[in-house]
């Protein structure tokens, strides 16, 4: 065998480990959950929820209550929320591709969560 024939065989032997390498990583994030915390912990944040739960712990919000968001406007509901204390829980500047269509629907909090009166009181956890 040559020296360049040695060479290409290295490299192809790089490649195929590269390859397997990026195929095991994406498994692996596959099975990643979005939820880091564990539902018992999930279910002390938000035990003022008193209806039904995912799985995972998650508070299920009935199709009903987001029907009737649809109807409220983002002034009156940032209001209510406001004077709750739920200060920095929006995030704007988003490019609306339909605004003429009214959004609704549950979301996920992401890692970085600003101070929440109902999360804080649990926290405290005397309460």
């Amino acid at each position: 065998m040559g020296e360049c024939q040695l060479i290409i065989i290295r490299n192809m032997k790089r490649y195929i480990q590269l390859s397997i390498f990026c195929i095991v990583l994406s498994l692996d994030v596959n099975f990643i959950s979005a939820q880091i915390i564990s539902k018992e912990e999930l279910v002390f944040l938000t035990s003022e929820w008193h209806g039904e739960r995912f799985d995972d712990g998650r508070p299920k919000i009935s199709d009903e209550l987001l029907e009737r968001e649809i109807k409220i406007g983002i002034d009156d509901a940032w209001t209510v929320l406001e004077s709750e204390g739920y200060t920095n829980q929006f995030e704007g500047g988003w490019k609306l591709v339909h605004d003429d269509v009214p959004i609704v629907g549950c979301a996920l909090t992401a890692l970085f969560m600003p101070s929440r009166p109902d999360v804080e009181k649990r926290l405290r956890r005397g309460a």
